[in-house]
């Protein structure tokens, strides 16, 4: 794999299927999400991947890798002979397998010389072939602000704490979730690092708790009953509850980032497209380009050990930067979000850890 022209990734046009291929075929092939998602399908025609640093080709002969054209979870569920189509046709020519892996549930890959993109999973689960990469998440500063940047000084009261967004489990739900993570609660007890794959809006719930009972933080807090990113489950107008964590972000000295379903956080980078400092609740999250950014530039990041103490770490953080600090901080969240997180800022990084694992 030359590293001085694009990466080419070979997809056999018969291998097209009616479910929504790969966001990465786009715009090679048209834009994967359909006008029922709304937001998504904006966020994709405004920043598409970069096609200077990848290209797709139907002749074998010229490809580096071979590509799966649907994400890993749909092919398992719904056409497992084109998985193993794919997975032929790359041992056959002697090219490695690319496989879209990235989504809430994560199953194993069994195949030999297979590269698979993640957004979730956790440090202390090792996976061959595993390449780390950021969940799609639109620049709200762009979609909601106009582009404009604006910078919050910093205070001498308390350090403002804010969160908008799903926080609390029905007694159903949650009478389901602990049928479901018996044996995490368990494996648990004996390695704490197993008590990060609890569901991730029981995190936001202790979090929020904690942060509410103390006196040394100020919470600017939009609880809702449902996740607001469906218009299935959003309790409201989309757009509407969009602007509502657009302003509670900006109205917020930090903004608290707890993992989602997966072990990741759309929100992380939506903050960051904001130019807000997160206080990322560590779960074993794997970090995606870590290799070539430095979070702490950006972000607070707190162990999930130490939830209790989250209030006094916010406080003391804030209290130990100068105001020209917390500004420059503001700065670089920014920065980060365009220049690795946004859409478009992805594939190079994508496609250098490629070929370094190559």
């Amino acid at each position: 794999m030359r590293s001085d022209k694009p990466l080419t990734l070979f997809v056999d046009s018969a291998w097209r299927r009616r479910g929504m291929h790969s966001p990465l075929l786009y715009p090679f092939w048209d834009n994967p999400v359909a006008e029922a998602s709304l937001f998504a399908k904006e966020m994709f025609d405004s920043h598409p991947f970069d096609t200077s640093t990848y290209t797709v080709t139907d002749d074998i002969q010229q490809a580096d890798m071979v590509f799966a054209p649907y994400r890993h979870i749909w092919l398992l569920n719904h056409d497992t002979a084109l998985l193993a189509e794919c997975s032929r046709v790359a041992q056959q020519a002697g090219l490695p397998l690319l496989v879209d892996g990235m989504g809430d549930i994560e199953q194993s890959v069994d195949t030999p010389n297979t590269y698979i993109l993640r957004i979730g999973g956790y440090r202390f689960v090792p996976e061959k072939g595993r390449i780390q990469v950021p969940p799609s998440a639109d620049d709200l500063l762009e979609r909601v602000c106009g582009g404009q940047l604006q910078l919050r000084t910093k205070g001498t009261g308390k350090p403002v704490v804010g969160f908008a967004g799903w926080a609390h489990l029905t007694t159903m739900q949650r009478l389901r979730n602990f049928i479901k993570e018996p044996s995490v609660r368990v494996r648990g007890i004996f390695d704490s690092r197993y008590r990060a794959m609890q569901k991730g809006v029981l995190w936001r719930e202790r979090a929020i708790r904690v942060l509410k009972n103390s006196p040394l933080v100020a919470l600017n807090l939009k609880e809702r009953a449902s996740f607001s990113g469906s218009t299935k489950t959003a309790e409201g107008d989309m757009r509407a509850l969009r602007k509502e964590f657009v302003d509670t972000v900006l109205a917020s000295d930090y903004c608290l980032d707890v993992r989602g379903d997966a072990n990741e956080a759309t929100r992380l980078f939506e903050i960051l497209s904001l130019g807000r400092i997160p206080v990322m609740l560590d779960t074993e999250r794997r970090l995606p380009f870590k290799d070539v950014v430095d979070y702490k530039e950006f972000c607070l990041i707190v162990d999930f050990r130490d939830i209790k103490q989250l209030p006094e770490r916010i406080a003391q953080f804030h209290a130990s930067i100068t105001p020209e600090r917390f500004e420059e901080m503001q700065h670089n969240a920014r920065n980060a979000f365009v220049q690795h997180f946004r859409i478009d800022a992805q594939m190079k990084h994508i496609v250098a850890e490629l070929r370094k694992q190559i």
